[in-house]
This record gives C-alpha cells, structure tokens and sequence, in this order.
C-alpha cells in the first residue's frame, strides 16, 4: 500500500495538464487516478468536471482542492487552494484548509496562511488553533499569547487551556497550570490527558488526596469507549473529511451519522460498504445497530447474524442480538445469547447489562444484581450499571443502599457528559427513593432537577410529594 501511494504522490507533478479549450486560465491538475477506489476515481472526476465547466469560480476550484485534499493528494490540493484564493480573497476557506493541509510539512508556510485567514475573518477559531500549533511547534515565543486569545475568543476550548496547562507546567507555574488543566476536564470530563496532568500537579503542589482522585478519573476515562480527544472541532476539516469517498472514509462518516442521530444516512453508507465489503464482520454489525435504531428489526437480526458468522466470538454482536430479542420478547434466545456472549468476554460490560435486564423483567432480582456487579467490577463508575443498581435495590427495597449507589451514578453520569435525559432519569428514581425514605424535601429536590432536565414528571407523582400526602 505504501508502494502504491508512493508511487501516486510521484506522479502528480508528471501529469499535470492544461485543461484542452479556448477558456484559457491557470492550469487544472490531471491526478493520476489508476489503482484508486471506483468511487474515488468518481469524486475527483466529478469535481474536477465541475471545476473544467466554470474556471474562474473560486467556490470550484476550492471544492475541487477539498476532494483532493480529502483524499491526500496534497500537492494538486495545495495548488487548487492557492487558485480558489486568488479569485476569492475574502473567502477565510481557502488560506484556512491550505494551512492545514501543510501544517506538519510546512510550519513556516502554514502560519502565513492562517495569519491570511485570520485576516479575512479575525473570529474564526479554528484559524487561531492552527496559528497557536504552528507557533508551538516552530518554538516561537508568541505562542502562549496565541493561545491565550484563542481562549478568550473560544472559552469552550479544550486545545487552549490544555497547551497553557503544559506550558506553565514546564516553567514551574503550577498554581496557574492547575488552574489550566481544571478548565480541560470541567469541558472534557472524559480527557484522560487532563486528568492525568492534574494528578501530576496536584501531587506536586502537596496534594495527594486531589492526585488520587484525578488518577481514578484518568483510568476512568481510558476505559471509556472516547479518549476525549483534545483536538477542538474544525467544521472546514470535517467538511473535507466528510467528502472522503474511499471506503474507509465513509466508514467514518457512517459513524459520524450514526453519532450524530442520523440513523437514515448511516444505514445507507454502511449498506452500500457491506455490498463492496462482504466478508466484513465489522461492517454488518454496525450496519445491524443502524438497522435497529431505525426500528428494522429483521433487517437488524440477519445483520447480526451475518457478522456473527464472520466472527462467532464478537460479544458486541451477541449482545446487540440478544437486545434485540429480547426486546421482541424472544427471551430464552437472548438469555442463551448474553451467556454465549459472557462464555467469550466475561467482562464485557455490554452483555452483562443486557443479561441483568433481562432477569430484572423475569423478575429474578439476584442473578440480576449479580450480572450487575460483575459489571461494575470491570468498570466501577459506569452511570448505567449504577443507575441499574439503584433501580433494582429500590425495587427489592434496600432503599438506604439504593440512595447510595443512585447518588453515585448521578456523579459519574455528569462526569461523563451523560446525556441530559439520563441525569433526569436518576433524578427521578432519586426522588422515589427519597420519598420512599420519608425525606420529603430531599424528594422534591431531585423531582426539580429532573424536570429542568426536560422530563415530564407524571402528576400522580408529583402529587405524592404535595404536603399532607
């Protein structure tokens, strides 16, 4: 494979050619396009088609230098940026995507271009990053004032207060470096390099009960299924990523879809990569859960079928199948399913949860709490194994216990980002208990927080914890 991209990157130069007509104007790259994905060999020719049609538009030749740049074609890519510019000097895209594009080979170069792009639009975050990196890693002392104002310009930064933290950190200002590393986890709670350097500080400023503490959060978030990466969005570098149409690149935007809520666009990429790509256990599993968030549940079973004839030990198909049969009231298969799954990975979190609500519909609260302890045991502040603690304890009436383990899922769900409707659920199952407990104003408390969450209390409810009741 490195053969073959070295080979395509050496004969770019080689085949540039002037685009046949009397239109005259700059030169279009012809990229060599021999051995690429059909559909990459689509794309470029689309746009490059697009760009032979109207010449002298600026939005073209910039698009058609994102489809290259897309599909790492730099050097054609760069050139088609320089062109887009040229027509179109207010246009921040341009200078931004090109300094990108050279960041890591041409720090020098790439600073220019974000200083052009600051230019044209002086509130573009992204432009500021850049032109903080590229100082950074150029050694220039004006970095830190580079990333000072991309914090004030973007206080939701994560990049910013991370690059000051360590710059601080590494002249002794560890009172300020704190300070730093706090504004990453108090925006990232799942940065495992925030926390991993607040524990360092801390320890150095004397304080071993805060390392300790920022430790535990720091493997927390390494097991999380995020990394809770510090880079800050570039929507211009997603756009260009989004135009990918190498395999791998819609895979990745299969994912991005599907993150994003939009089941819709990810079941039909994953369908057309399962037809290109049938021996992918991978690929039909995923296709399988958009297929079953889009309520196709045959579709979604033969799905997980498929994958798990390519890979009979995948826990994460066993357990999404078991889900799903579960669901449709197929309980002796999915009970089968979710021991199969725990046979291959006794740890996998997944199927332990899964199995655990299945027996707490049974009604068999014992072996329910015990998958669910198992659970915690690979995984200690997982907010849906605690939240399912706490639920079944209340259901089994250990209602002191239920408190506990409810008020620790509260914590882990907000320090891991937890959707609001899932901290407005244990608000709620908060204030059950609560009421249960006779604590009435502890109830009500909890009852508000939920419902400034967005949920939509039941009256009856609510009329339990009227005064008198």
């Amino acid at each position: 494979m490195n053969e073959a991209r070295a080979l395509r990157a050496g004969s770019l130069v080689a085949l540039l050619a002037v685009l046949a007509g009397a239109c005259g104007g700059p030169q279009i790259p012809e990229v060599g396009t021999d051995g690429m994905e059909p559909a990459v060999r689509e794309a470029i020719r689309g746009a490059r088609d697009a760009l032979a049609a109207d010449r002298g538009n600026a939005a073209a030749w910039g698009r058609f230098g994102m489809v290259l740049h897309a599909h790492r074609l730099g050097a054609p890519a760069g050139a088609s940026y320089t062109e887009a510019a040229r027509l179109d000097g207010d246009d921040h895209r341009w200078p931004h995507l090109h300094g990108r594009l050279l960041e890591t080979a041409e720090p020098a170069r790439a600073l220019g271009l974000a200083d052009e792009a600051l230019r044209q639009n002086p509130r573009f975050a992204p432009a500021l990053a850049l032109r903080a990196r590229v100082l950074e890693a150029l050694g220039d002392d004006d970095a830190e004032a580079a990333w000072e104002a991309l914090q004030d310009l973007a206080p939701e930064s994560v990049e910013a207060p991370l690059a000051l933290g360590r710059r601080r950190l590494l002249r002794g200002d560890l009172a300020g470096a704190r300070t730093a590393f706090e504004g990453v986890v108090e925006r990232l709670p799942s940065s495992t390099a925030g926390w991993s350097f607040l524990a360092q500080v801390s320890r150095r400023l004397g304080d071993p009960e805060g390392a300790a503490q920022a430790t535990v959060r720091a493997r927390t978030a390494a097991r999380s299924a995020s990394l809770g990466s510090t880079a800050d969005l570039d929507p211009l570098l997603i756009a260009v990523e989004d135009l990918r149409a190498d395999s791998r690149g819609r895979e990745a935007r299969a994912r991005r879809a599907a993150a994003s809520g939009d089941h819709d666009s990810a079941e039909a990429i994953y369908r057309r990569l399962v037809n290109e790509r049938p021996g992918s256990a991978d690929l039909r599993y995923n296709h399988g859960n958009a297929l079953a968030r889009l309520g196709r549940t045959e579709e979604a079973e033969a799905a997980y079928r498929a994958a798990l004839s390519r890979a009979p030990d995948s826990s994460a198909a066993m357990a999404n199948l078991a889900n799903l049969l579960a669901r449709g009231g197929r309980d002796q298969e999915a009970d089968d399913l979710y021991r199969r799954s725990i046979t291959a990975d006794p740890s996998h979190v997944p199927t332990l949860l899964g199995a655990s609500s299945l027996h707490f519909q049974r009604g068999n609260l014992r072996q329910a709490e015990r998958f669910l302890r198992d659970a915690l045991a690979s995984a200690p502040d997982h907010p849906g194994a605690l939240q399912g603690l706490g639920q079944l304890l209340a259901t089994a009436g250990r209602l002191g216990e239920a408190s506990a383990t409810l008020s620790r899922a509260l914590g882990a769900a907000r320090d891991a980002g937890a959707a609001p409707g899932q901290v407005a659920g244990i608000h709620f199952l908060l204030a059950d208990v609560e009421r249960q407990r006779g604590r009435t104003a502890q109830a009500r408390t909890h009852l508000a927080q939920a419902e400034a969450l967005g949920m939509n209390v039941p009256p009856a409810f609510r009329a339990l914890l009227e005064p008198g009741r």
